[in-house]
């Protein structure tokens, strides 16, 4: 399995979600799931900051929740959407919140 087939197995993501996590397109993201053929090297780096936002996520939340979650403005993140600060390299400030969320520390 490619780290693509990983994300998106978990139902949590879209492809389309994926892509602009990946600066891609949804072409791009469904080409990235066959064996034979890998994202560049910086983009490969950002799915896999990804998939470990999206772990994290699901071991918190459980699927549903976690899903709307990366969706939604969060206060801990100043009411940005943790997807978007994935897509823009800013996946440690969520796993920081989530983190948070773990040991019941809420803002």
């Amino acid at each position: 399995m490619t780290v693509v087939s990983d994300i998106l197995a978990s139902d949590i993501v879209d492809t389309g979600d994926v892509a602009k996590v990946a600066h891609s397109s949804v072409r791009s993201v469904l080409r990235w799931q066959d064996p034979g053929t890998s994202p560049r090297r910086d983009t490969e780096e950002r799915l896999l900051e990804l998939k470990a936002v999206l772990d994290l996520a699901r071991r918190v939340f459980g699927d549903e929740t976690a899903r709307l979650w990366l969706r939604s403005p969060v206060p801990a993140l100043d009411y940005e959407k943790p997807l978007e600060l994935v897509a823009a390299g800013q996946w440690r400030e969520v796993i920081d919140v989530l983190l948070a969320f773990a040991e019941g520390v809420t803002a």
